[in-house]
């Protein structure tokens, strides 16, 4: 299962909780809202997104908001017991279920299993295109380098960093 299902995954569980409605009163209470979320999302019998929040709020337009959020990408077994889980948090993720399209802000950081560690103020996922980008900068420390950049985007498909603008990397031990 690809990362690409990250957030997509979590919009499209919670787009059952509620029928759509005609556009109402924007001061409409949520239609839903959940505290102490936990999630977990198949891909048939198999798990493949577990998460948590400190709440999510689900509006009947299709709009989500999640705060104090984790997702994690259950990677597959790579062999020796080893997974190549990613992990995403976030203070806040907003998003619409219809749309397909979320906003992580609030300290955004994302973990891979490579040991991969990045950090951005703000990144905007769109489900459809299976990308993520970010005009906030990026730190991104690996276990044998560290990177620094205005820009970036990644295409999960091809499983592809772009970074732009200035552009910084150091080889070697990743500075602190």
């Amino acid at each position: 299962m690809s990362r690409s299902v990250l957030l997509s995954s979590l919009l499209a569980i919670l787009a059952a909780c509620a029928p759509k409605q005609a556009p109402g009163d924007a001061s409409e209470p949520p239609a839903v809202v959940m505290r102490g979320v936990r999630l977990r999302s198949y891909d048939g019998s198999t798990l493949t997104l577990t998460g948590n929040a400190g709440q999510a709020t689900y509006q009947r337009s299709g709009d989500l908001t999640a705060t104090q959020a984790t997702l994690q990408v259950l990677g597959k077994d790579q062999g020796h017991g080893q997974t190549g889980d990613t992990r995403v948090r976030a203070r806040l993720m907003e998003g619409n279920v219809g749309t397909r399209q979320m906003v992580a802000s609030g300290d955004v950081e994302v973990r891979t299993a490579s040991g991969m560690v990045a950090h951005t103020p703000r990144a905007t996922y769109d489900g459809a295109r299976q990308s993520a980008r970010g005009t906030e900068g990026i730190q991104v420390k690996g276990p044998d380098y560290g990177l620094t950049a205005d820009t970036f985007s990644l295409s999960f498909p091809d499983d592809q960093f772009t970074f732009e603008g200035s552009v910084e990397t150091v080889l070697g031990a990743a500075r602190d």
